[in-house]
């Protein structure tokens, strides 16, 4: 946006400058049609005031647009421009070094979604011999096999579901029981009174 301005405003300077030294020509030409000269003070002062201005707006305007045309900063996203080139290949970098981590990180979870498992298992049976961990090796590391994996998971899944159940029927039983101690104290206590 501020290049925009910029170049609107160098445009003005130049439209000034261009009307100002169209009017020095035109002082000039009147200068030369006038092959006499006057001896009227007023227009002689007139015309050396007049292009005194002239010189100091005309270097004005230049020392200005040669401020802008510093100040102008153009960024080129052009194959050939080293900005451009620069950007893109820091770019293509920076995918490639999160291409890697993800891929790294990827290989992480699936282990550790794995040996999560693993330790469900062994939750689930109780205990694991040998044998038990030289199969879930050979499952999961040396000959992997994604279906019985999915079947253990399963598996796993329904155990600790019915976990799940029977805790909530073992915690409701306790309600039970507490309250059925309570009503027995109450009727105890009534029946004392």
């Amino acid at each position: 946006m501020t290049t925009a301005t910029n170049e609107n405003i160098l445009m003005m300077f130049e439209e000034i400058n261009q009307k100002l030294e169209d009017n020095a020509r035109q002082l000039e030409r009147i200068d030369k049609k006038e092959p006499e000269k006057s001896n009227d003070n007023d227009f002689s002062e007139f015309t050396t005031v007049f292009e005194t201005f002239h010189h100091n707006q005309s270097e004005k305007l230049t020392e200005i647009e040669s401020l802008i045309r510093k100040e102008k900063r153009k960024i080129e996203f052009t194959p050939t421009s080293t900005f451009g080139m620069v950007f893109l290949f820091s770019l293509m970098a920076i995918t490639l070094a999160l291409a890697i981590w993800i891929n790294s990180l990827k290989g992480q979870i699936s282990t550790l979604s794995d040996n999560d498992l693993k330790y469900r298992y062994i939750q689930m049976t109780g205990n694991a011999t040998a044998d038990d961990f030289a199969t879930m090796d050979t499952l999961f590391h040396f000959n992997r096999n994604s279906k019985k994996i999915r079947e253990l998971r399963k598996q796993v899944e329904i155990f600790e579901e019915n976990v799940k159940q029977r805790a909530k029927l073992i915690e409701q039983e306790e309600r039970l029981k507490r309250e059925k101690e309570m009503l027995e104290k109450n009727i105890l206590n009534n029946n004392k009174q």
